[in-house]
């Protein structure tokens, strides 16, 4: 299961959630980080629904043929995931989550989460912007409005070489 906790974070996104987290306050709401770091066992659970196995085929091979190997045989053990609905096109290692420099929040009043408030969301992604990081609902393809991260729409996989990849995983906690 994904992590909530900030401390999970890179010490640099722990600074820009804190941030951000009081400028909400500022503006009246609360913001509920509900995910922080993702193993990349559960990034491949995420990837694999909704896709039939011929998609999730297709993702394996290119994976293998860019020498991650490793992050297709996990995409391959985790198994078929019965929902339906398709939630990311990112698979292990291909989310900022997994390197613990990305996280997602809702605003929250009352207790209440509120997942379709555009004005709170529109305060938040501001916040993210103005903090310097990569704000998801700024995106074109897929507009995901709860989604922070640090680094600007690029791959990890197309950063980082599969043996820097591995040296992370180890040297990081990562699994």
């Amino acid at each position: 299961m994904a992590s909530r906790n900030i401390s999970d974070l890179v010490p640099i996104m722990q600074e820009k959630a804190a941030i951000i987290m009081s400028g909400c306050e500022d503006a009246g709401f609360e913001l509920l980080i509900y995910c922080t770091y993702r193993s990349l066992e559960e990034q491949a659970k995420l990837s694999r629904q909704g896709r039939i196995y011929d998609e999730i085929k297709a993702k394996m091979d290119r994976l293998k043929k860019l020498g991650f190997d490793f992050l297709a045989d996990i995409i391959e053990n985790v198994g078929p995931q019965h929902e339906n609905k398709k939630v990311t096109y990112a698979g292990p290692g291909e989310s900022w989550h997994n390197f613990r420099e990305a996280f997602d929040a809702v605003p929250v009043v009352s207790g209440k989460a509120l997942w379709n408030d555009s004005q709170k969301y529109d305060i938040y992604g501001q916040l993210v912007v103005q903090s310097g990081l990569d704000w998801g609902g700024a995106w074109s393809k897929l507009k995901d409005k709860p989604h922070a991260q640090l680094r600007f729409g690029v791959n990890p996989l197309k950063v980082y070489s599969p043996d820097q990849v591995k040296e992370f995983m180890k040297n990081n906690n990562v699994n």
